[in-house]
Order: C-alpha cells, then sequence, then structure tokens
C-alpha cells in the first residue's frame, strides 16, 4: 500500500484540465522517443521491471508495457491514473498503476530500472527527497539503475516572469512564476480561462543544482554513470531546460518506508 501526503494535487493539477493545456508537450511521437533514449540509456532489455514514478496519466508507464516491460506506474492523482488504467485495459497491457507518495513506499529489491520523469521529483522538501531516492534505492535490484528528469535550474532561474498558453476559443493558461533564491524554489501561481470559467492555483517545485542531485544522490547509495540535458542526448548546460541523470545503485543507504 502507498500512502498519501497532504497535499491536493487533484486540485493542483486536474487531470481534464492539464491535459487540454498541455497538449503540445505530451504529444505520441515524443513520448514513443523518449521511451527509446529510456532504452538506450539504461540498457532496457523486456521483461525488466521498470517502475515510473509520478507517472500521472500513465505515457511512459504503458509505452513501456507495449513494448514488453513489467511496467508499473505510482502517482498521487487518481484522475490520472483512472485514465492511464483505462488506456491499459483497452490496449490489453499488463501495466499496473498504483495511487500514492514515491517519498513513502517500499519494494525490495523488485525493480531492474526506475525513472521519475518531467518534474516530478521535488514538490515536497528536502526530506521527502532523500526519503524518495533512499526509496528508490531499496526498490531495484542490486547494480540496478535510475533515470532522474528535472527542470536544469540555471535554466529555469531567467525563464519569463509570466508565460501564456493559448488553446483558442478563449482558453488561456497564466502562470505568474518566480525562483526563490532563499528555498531555492520555483513559485507558481496558475490562472485558467476555460469554458468562461476561472480556475487559480498555486504550487512550487524545489530547483535542484546538478551539484545538489549529485550530492543527494551519492549520499543515498548511487553512483552517476552519465547526464544530459535533453531527450536528444545533448551534454547538460545552462542553455538546457532539462538535467537527466542516469544513476547505478551501489551502497545500501538507511532509511524505511510503508508498504508496496
Amino acid at each position: 500500500m502507498l500512502s498519501a501526503v497532504p497535499l491536493d494535487f487533484g486540485q493542483i493539477f486536474d487531470p481534464d484540465e492539464y491535459l487540454h493545456f498541455m497538449a503540445d508537450t505530451l504529444r505520441e511521437e515524443d513520448t514513443r522517443a523518449q521511451v527509446s533514449f529510456l532504452e538506450r540509456t539504461l540498457e532496457l532489455r523486456p521483461p525488466m521491471r521498470v517502475l515510473d514514478l509520478g507517472c500521472g496519466h500513465g505515457r511512459h508507464t504503458n509505452e513501456l508495457a507495449r513494448r514488453g516491460y513489467g511496467a508499473v506506474g505510482v502517482d498521487l492523482v487518481e484522475g490520472f491514473l483512472a485514465l492511464a488504467r483505462a488506456e491499459a485495459e483497452r490496449e490489453g497491457l499488463a501495466s499496473a498503476f498504483h495511487h500514492g507518495d514515491m517519498g513513502a513506499f517500499e519494494a525490495e529489491a523488485f525493480f531492474d530500472r526506475v525513472v521519475c520523469l518531467f518534474d516530478a521529483f521535488g514538490y515536497f522538501d528536502d526530506a521527502h527527497a532523500i526519503a524518495t531516492l533512499r526509496n528508490v534505492h531499496r526498490a531495484l535490484t542490486p547494480d540496478g539503475r535510475f533515470f532522474l528528469d528535472v527542470r536544469t535550474r540555471e535554466w529555469m532561474t531567467r525563464v519569463p516572469a509570466v508565460a501564456v498558453t493559448e488553446r483558442g476559443d478563449g482558453d488561456v493558461m497564466i502562470d505568474h512564476h518566480h525562483f526563490d533564491p532563499i528555498t531555492g524554489r520555483f513559485v507558481d501561481r496558475r490562472t485558467t480561462y476555460r469554458d468562461g470559467k476561472k480556475r487559480e492555483v498555486a504550487f512550487s517545485i524545489r530547483l535542484y543544482a546538478f551539484t545538489e542531485l549529485r550530492l543527494l544522490l551519492e549520499a543515498t547509495g548511487f553512483a552517476i554513470e552519465a547526464v544530459y540535458g535533453g531527450f536528444d542526448g545533448e551534454p547538460l548546460s545552462i542553455q538546457r531546460p532539462r538535467t537527466l541523470i542516469v544513476a547505478r545503485k551501489t551502497l545500501a543507504p538507511s532509511g524505511g518506508g510503508g508498504a508496496l
């Protein structure tokens, strides 16, 4: 059983609204290319078992299942999981999905690979991040690998303070955001107008410098094998919006969690 944390992700990330406004970043061809990149960099071979933390509506989990992997997804938004399960059922995929918190689960040496993609890491505090990495370490088989995908901190500190996403017919999403150097968090106040209705939410995400992530990973029993600036395999750079890390399980850290 995966336990939830006291933050209403279902309110922050309404699935229908999210998929409506983020459609351009969730294209099927991009998902397939991203999973192909995972296969290359993680040396994936069916029927390896892969855990997808913060899986959202299951686009990567289900694509992994299509390719013959034992794919399991975990997320805090029930609405996303319902969509993921429905897709898996329609296609007869063997994917499994669990509602819960990546910082509070236990799956002892069960997965060959663990992935955490597209900003799922960092919504809570640093203690939660460390707990997540310890749980990932325990979940991996000996010499298993972890793929972590986050926003590049140096890139994000320079983005414009207002971002507008338009979907036509008056549907618009406006993000007012800033970087707080005291907390290291990217704070976002989001307003959406859809079908004549206005909705406002506020959230923040911890932006880690690569050097911070390296320290956290090494402290929790990982060795970094590679780092990239995007799914095209280009090097990490302050000119690239994403930081992708491949880490291998090494030493055994301490800590505990709930049951998976």
